[in-house]
């Protein structure tokens, strides 16, 4: 609908993982050097973590993406239910052909050793959990473990875990110590400044029109929006994609204030926070 309207090749704020609009914020950045840096370096496990629609996933994906030829990477985006799962999971993803009936044991003695021969061919494995703070505690042990597996003084298998506050919680506790002590890199994603949010939506426009933009969004209406998601980039996306529909059906070039408002109150279940008035 709007895409054909105002020239656009694609829909600029769609909240699928695509590389293509990917804005490297200051810490988006940041912490993606420094996780391709400590994966390609064998450091040791990587914690990322950051609120809903933060970006977590997106930049699991990208590092993913850009580990390269020479890294077997596995993501996986489920958690698993328990640790015999996540075992079976990395063997599967690694190549492995593992029988059914195989019990916790032998998939780790299998795996162990197809890692080994991995690493004696050059192969770097890396492993990017996402949703890592549902993992139950017998799954983050189990990645102690598999942490520990070396040959010729390096380790078999990268990890980098991703997910919500709440892992960084978890992982203070005391128990917890052995595999905190693990963790050589850790970043928090936090939340788009007003400056970042202007610059992600000119971003995500110029991708989307292949640099031919013809839509503007006010800078009031920029301000309005980073005020309403507090600058969240999932929910930067929602409003501002209902905001090109409202947009186009008004037949303007340019994305004002009052669009915004209308958005909010209209179609955005989280805006009716600001706009709902208490009943008498």
């Amino acid at each position: 609908m709007y895409a054909e309207y105002y020239k656009m090749k694609h829909f600029p704020f769609t909240i699928c993982c695509d590389e293509r609009f990917f804005y490297e914020s200051t810490i988006h950045n940041e912490a993606l050097a420094n996780m391709m840096y400590a994966v390609q370096q064998r450091k040791g496990m990587v914690l990322v973590t950051g609120e809903v629609g933060a970006g977590k996933t997106f930049i699991g994906n990208i590092l993913n993406t850009r580990l390269g030829v020479g890294c077997m990477s596995i993501m996986l985006k489920n958690p698993p239910a328990n640790a015999k799962q996540l075992l079976r999971a990395i063997c599967n993803q690694t190549g492995m052909n593992v029988k059914p009936a195989a019990d916790k044991l032998q998939l780790i003695e299998e795996l162990e050793a197809h890692l080994v021969r991995l690493h004696m061919r050059g192969r770097l494995v890396a492993l990017i959990l996402d949703e890592a703070q549902d993992m139950p505690s017998c799954c983050l042990e189990q990645l102690r473990l598999i942490w520990n597996w070396e040959y010729q003084d390096q380790r078999l298998m990268q990890i980098v875990l991703i997910g919500q506050p709440e892992l960084r919680q978890k992982l203070q506790e005391p128990k917890w110590e052995p595999l905190r002590q693990r963790i050589v890199l850790s970043y928090h994603l936090g939340h788009l400044s007003a400056q970042e949010a202007s610059n992600y939506i000119e971003h995500r426009l110029k991708v989307a029109s292949e640099n031919n933009v013809i839509v503007k969004f006010s800078p009031e209406a920029v301000e309005e929006i980073h005020a309403a998601t507090n600058g969240i980039p999932r929910m930067i996306n929602v409003l501002c994609d209902n905001a090109l529909l409202v947009g186009f059906t008004r037949e303007t070039n340019t994305i004002d204030k009052n669009i915004v408002d209308d958005v909010l109150r209209d179609m955005t279940c989280w805006g009716m926070k600001v706009y709902t008035q208490p009943m008498h």
